[in-house]
Order: structure tokens, then C-alpha cells, then sequence
């Protein structure tokens, strides 16, 4: 008990040393360590605390594995990956000097993000990247520690959504200490993810104290970038009702090089940044031919249902212009289907257009609704097999730091409504957005629940 009283008191008054507000008129706290009888030794208070905190985070305790058997720590293997990708050079492995730094592969550091961050939002658990996200945070927190330097470069933080996997995982802890999403061993021992927590803290509370106003302004400097040098290069917000980008059209290569140009799960903010990139060549939702020569389809509206895993039968009801009557000479053939999030189906993006990859036309069929007067057009599609990415693969985009894009893209578009068509304007876009979200979510538990029954 006496131990416990000690280490509390030293938390509080390393706590206050290190608060600005120690930091101004008020006096030091000076305190003179007690020597502690241990085993015939004498070792002060802070030494204890020190040697306690070493053993938790030492490179030396393995990570537990699913069946609580230790497995090899980062300094036996002198490397930290990421599914074979390496991140960092083991600590141990670090030269003295303060100057130098982790070699971070921030596009490494990206893909754990992305992971984990993925994980804790469908599966409510740290995912199949756990043990490397302990790697991570324990060898950036030891570098800090020890070399009292950052171990991190602000523009790597930024680029990798760091700030965001650190924010994501502390709220995650804060919920799961109680109630039915609290972490089991099935996901990762208790005392490695208390462990996480506390380099999270650490990391997180260095960072603010070190970059200051830079980092609470880290998502304004993503729009930024977003428009100077990232998904919106060349972006016109003449009007954001109608977005449109400046382009340039090139004359047509072959349909193998057109085919190398773009892979399944390639993901754009809307389709004039797919129109910008070649993929398709107009901004409506019609058939085109890219850049490429390559007959592209955007199902950006209507409906879609899954009659088996490869096959997909896409509804649309509207006038003859809306029927993509063109499509009837490709019966048979191969053409590019891009998917928006505004379309009624399972397959459905969460936020802006994706490629979903080749599909075949097996049968086109429209006809004119007798009573509605309204045409109805029903394509029956089957998705070509042997590409390089299955279907399952292409619904995991968009992946957190793109969600991330959208939703820049969306603060960006809804200030620009607000200064060019005033706040009336902006309010009955942002109810409009909310009613078309909550409707597509009613239709997606609707068909989750109808397929549910019928098995």
C-alpha cells in the first residue's frame, strides 16, 4: 500500500513539472529522493519507478501471442514490418547521436493506419495489425523517451493520419473498459493493450506540446493540401452545385496499356476527378469512352441487386435518354464499371466513385412502363474472374484516410455554398445530404434484412 501511495506521488509531481503552469513564476518543486532498503540495496524512489516503467515497456518482454505464449520482441529481430513492409530499424539498432531518426516508410506507417483505424470502426477490435501497432507505438515512445527528440516529423503524421490512430484507439479504450465491446484476450492481452494506451497518451500529449498550433490545425492543413497538390489539383469551385475540373484530352492508346492504366479499387472523391484522370470522358452518368478507348460505366444512381457472388442485375428508371441505349452494341463484351456511393446497392462505395474492375454485359433489356409511362432499364452484369483484385478486396475502399479526403471535401464544398449562395442555401444542402444518407442506410437494412430471411 505504501508502494502505491509513492508511485502516485510521483505521477503528480512529474505531472506538474512537466504543466506549463510549472513552467512560469511558479517555484520548482524540489524534492530530495528517499533511499529505499531493498534486498540489502539502497535504490531511490525515482529509480524504482524508473526500473518498474523500464520492465513494462522493455524491449526484451516478448509480445503474447493468441495463446499467451511470448513471441520474438523487436529486439531479437532487429526489424518492426507491416505485413513484410519494414517501418523502422529496431531502436537498439539506432546510432547515439540525437540527430538521428527512425527511418520511417510512411507509406507503411499509412497502411497500419488505415488497418487498424478500419478494424476498431467495423470490428470493434484492434484487427490483424495489433502486434505491429505495438511495435510502433513502443519504439516512437522509447525514441522520445530516451533521446528527448521527436521521433516522429510532423509531416509524416499528417501524411499517415498518425493523429487520428492515436485519437481512434484512446476513445476506443475509454469505451472499452465497460460494456459488451470491452477487449478480450481473443484480441490482444489486457496488459500489452494497457500498454499501447499508455505510449498512445504519451506520444499524443508530446505531440501537442511540441507542434503546438500546427497539430490543431493538422485537418485545416490536409485541405489545403488537398487542393494545392492532392485529389483536387486543378479543381474549378466556380459553382460547387455543378464541380467540374480543369482537363486535358490525349489522344487514345491501346486498350492493354488503357487496361494498366487503372486497377480495381482505384477511388475518386466524384466522377469529374475520375473524368480528370481519363477514366471516363464526361462528368454525367452515361457510357463513355475514356481517354484509353475504353467504354466506362458510372452507376452513380439508381438500383442494383445481387442475383449470385459474380452476377449483378442494375435497375434505373428515367426518360430514353436515361436508358444508355449505346450499351446495346456491347452485349456480350467487357466494359469498365465505376460505382458512386449514391447508388442503392450492397456494393455501394461509402463516399464518392470507385472502380470496381471489368465486368460483361449479359443482358440489356428496357421497356416503357405502361401505367407510370416511365422507362425502366435493367442491365445484367458478371464480374470478368482472374483479376487482380476478388470483389471483397475492392469493398474495402474507401479506406479510413480516404473517408478522410471525403470528408475535407465536404467541409470544402459546403463552405464554398455558404459564401457563393448564402446560409439558406448551405442549410437545405446539408439537410439534403442527411436525408439521402439515412435513406440509403434504411434501403441497405432493408436488403441485409431480406437476405437474412431467405437463407
Amino acid at each position: 500500500m505504501e508502494t502505491n501511495y509513492r508511485l502516485s506521488m510521483f505521477e503528480r509531481i512529474a505531472r506538474y513539472n512537466q504543466s506549463p503552469r510549472s513552467r512560469l513564476d511558479i517555484p520548482q518543486l524540489h524534492i530530495k529522493a528517499k533511499r529505499i532498503s531493498d534486498g540489502g540495496g539502497d535504490h531511490s524512489l525515482f529509480s524504482r519507478q524508473r526500473e518498474f516503467m523500464n520492465q513494462i515497456l522493455s524491449p526484451m518482454v516478448g509480445h503474447f501471442g493468441y495463446d499467451g505464449a511470448a513471441s520474438m520482441s523487436s529486439k531479437n529481430t532487429g526489424r518492426l514490418t507491416t505485413n513484410g513492409n519494414i517501418l523502422v530499424r529496431s531502436i537498439e539498432t539506432l546510432p547515439p547521436s540525437i540527430s538521428e531518426k527512425p527511418d520511417w516508410d510512411r507509406e507503411a506507417l499509412l497502411r497500419l493506419s488505415d488497418s487498424v483505424r478500419a478494424s476498431l470502426c467495423c470490428n470493434k477490435t484492434l484487427g490483424p495489425d495489433a502486434a505491429e501497432l505495438s511495435d510502433f507505438l513502443d519504439a516512437a515512445w522509447r525514441y522520445e523517451d530516451q533521446r528527448r527528440h521527436p521521433s516522429v516529423d510532423f509531416e509524416v503524421i499528417e501524411y499517415a493520419r498518425l493523429d487520428k490512430l492515436l485519437a481512434e484507439v484512446l476513445d476506443f479504450a475509454e469505451i472499452s473498459k465497460a460494456g459488451p465491446n470491452r477487449l478480450t484476450t481473443a484480441d490482444a492481452p489486457p496488459l500489452r493493450f494497457r500498454v499501447d494506451v499508455l505510449n498512445a497518451k504519451s506520444l499524443s500529449r508530446n505531440w501537442r506540446r511540441r507542434f503546438r498550433d500546427q497539430y490543431f490545425m493538422i485537418d485545416q492543413h490536409r485541405r489545403e493540401a488537398l487542393v494545392t497538390g492532392g485529389r483536387l489539383t486543378d479543381a474549378s469551385f466556380d459553382d460547387p452545385l455543378t464541380y467540374s475540373r480543369n482537363t486535358e484530352t490525349n489522344d487514345p492508346i491501346s486498350e492493354l496499356e488503357g487496361n494498366l492504366q487503372f486497377e480495381a479499387g482505384d477511388w475518386w472523391l466524384n466522377i469529374a476527378c475520375a473524368w480528370h484522370d481519363g477514366i471516363v470522358a464526361s462528368t454525367s452518368e452515361t457510357p463513355t469512352k475514356g481517354r484509353y478507348g475504353i467504354t466506362a460505366l458510372p452507376l452513380l444512381t439508381g438500383q442494383e441487386d445481387i442475383i449470385n457472388s459474380n452476377t449483378f442485375k442494375y435497375i434505373r428508371e428515367g426518360k430514353p435518354r436515361d436508358m444508355h441505349i449505346p450499351l446495346i452494341s456491347q452485349v456480350g463484351r467487357q466494359i469498365r464499371i465505376l460505382r458512386g456511393y449514391q447508388l442503392k446497392s450492397l456494393l455501394a462505395p461509402e463516399a464518392g466513385v470507385r472502380y470496381d474492375g471489368l465486368f460483361t454485359i449479359k443482358q440489356y433489356g428496357s421497356k416503357l412502363g405502361e401505367k407510370t409511362g416511365v422507362y425502366r432499364l435493367e442491365l445484367l452484369l458478371e464480374r470478368v474472374p482472374g483479376q487482380k483484385k476478388s470483389l471483397d478486396e475492392v469493398r474495402q475502399v474507401p479506406r479510413p484516410s480516404q473517408l478522410d479526403d471525403w470528408n475535407s471535401f465536404t467541409k470544402l464544398e459546403g463552405d464554398r455554398i455558404k459564401v457563393l449562395h448564402g446560409e439558406a442555401t448551405y442549410l437545405w444542402w446539408v439537410i439534403k445530404l442527411h436525408e439521402e444518407k439515412a435513406e440509403r442506410e434504411e434501403w441497405k437494412r432493408a436488403q441485409l434484412f431480406r437476405a437474412s430471411c431467405s437463407q
